[in-house]
């Protein structure tokens, strides 16, 4: 049945029984008065007597505020109950839709969630489409040229970091303030080489679309590399390039991390098991290492997120630099 025909139905039916209130409200006026009896307001009336409240009634209604109450605590008691697991489930969906902003706002181009449209920022740009890791060339004002650099992947970026620099609680909180504040040379609040993305550093994004990034990127951890199937690279150099570069310079030039460049690496190191061994366990802040290091607890340990083989690539290939 079309709109138009179920609206018209419903105005006739509503006349209809208008119609007949009138008619029946124009009988009674027309009827022949009868006596006029005085009403007298509730609260007026005398009052029941004592034999009257004391009997059975007065039972039955307490009865009845029993039975009332003990419904109306049952009925509190199932909503307490069942509102702990409302609440994660309603925090389980907010954190999905979380999640598909935060792989929305990843990628380039323009996109809807919920509902809700989504502008990608191509963090893909830089960090790779699946988040392996690549390369980004920018406009260095401290050097005035330009310069390419290593830049990481991100499906173990909560695990290298599970150990985060001085000053920061733990690796959330350093990932957090790197996309807010960008960094470069590992240097965060200098954003030459990553901007600084969050509004309150002059970015253009609000605290919530950080913290849609932030839920990507932890949904993500652990889902690349070995788990789909493929065997673990041993290429020393694409292992530094995608895990040590980010710190220590393309080719080991340096950065914020010492360079390895010109045999500086086996010079600190002479013996290749004390260099693994230091990989492995990384920098621990105050504590020497090598022939003259100093620990600054900025380098995480490896041993864990790199097998003890593609260790030994990469440390191999920083002592042929």
């Amino acid at each position: 049945m079309r709109p138009e025909a179920v609206a018209y139905i419903i105005v006739i039916g509503a006349l209809i029984v208008g119609a007949a209130v009138l008619l029946r409200v124009a009988g009674r006026r027309s009827a022949a008065p009868g006596p006029k009896v005085e009403k007298v307001p509730a609260a007026l009336r005398p009052g029941d007597p004592d034999d009257v409240l004391e009997s059975d009634r007065l039972g039955k209604i307490q009865w009845l505020g029993a039975a009332m109450s003990i419904a109306f605590a049952a009925f509190i008691a199932i909503y307490w109950l069942q509102e702990a697991g409302r609440m994660r489930g309603k925090e389980e969906l907010f954190l999905e839709i979380s999640v598909e902003r935060g792989a929305a706002y990843y990628q380039a181009g323009e996109g809807t969630v919920e509902g809700a449209a989504v502008v990608g920022l191509d963090c893909a740009r830089c960090h790779g489409k699946d988040l392996e890791g690549g390369e980004n060339t920018f406009f260095d004002p401290t050097q005035g040229a330009q310069r390419t650099v290593a830049v990481p992947e991100l499906r173990g970026v909560f695990a290298r970091y599970d150990t985060p620099p001085p000053g920061y609680g733990d690796a959330e909180e350093y990932i957090l303030a790197t996309i807010e504040r960008g960094r470069t040379d590992g240097i965060i609040g200098v954003p030459y080489d990553m901007p600084n993305w969050s509004n309150k550093y002059g970015g253009p994004l609000t605290e919530q679309q950080i913290a849609d990034l932030v839920n990507f990127l932890k949904s993500v951890q652990g889902t690349g590399g070995e788990d789909d199937g493929a065997e673990p690279t041993l290429d020393g150099k694409a292992i530094f390039d995608q895990n040590c570069a980010p710190c220590h310079g393309i080719g080991g030039a340096g950065g914020v991390g010492p360079a390895f460049v010109g045999g500086s690496a086996a010079t600190q190191f002479p013996d290749i098991e004390d260099h693994i061994e230091f990989v492995k366990m990384g920098s621990q802040r105050g504590v020497p290492y090598g022939t003259s290091g100093q620990g600054t607890g900025g380098m995480p340990p490896w041993q864990g997120r790199l097998t003890d083989e593609q260790i030994r690539a990469v440390v191999e290939y920083e002592r042929s630099l």
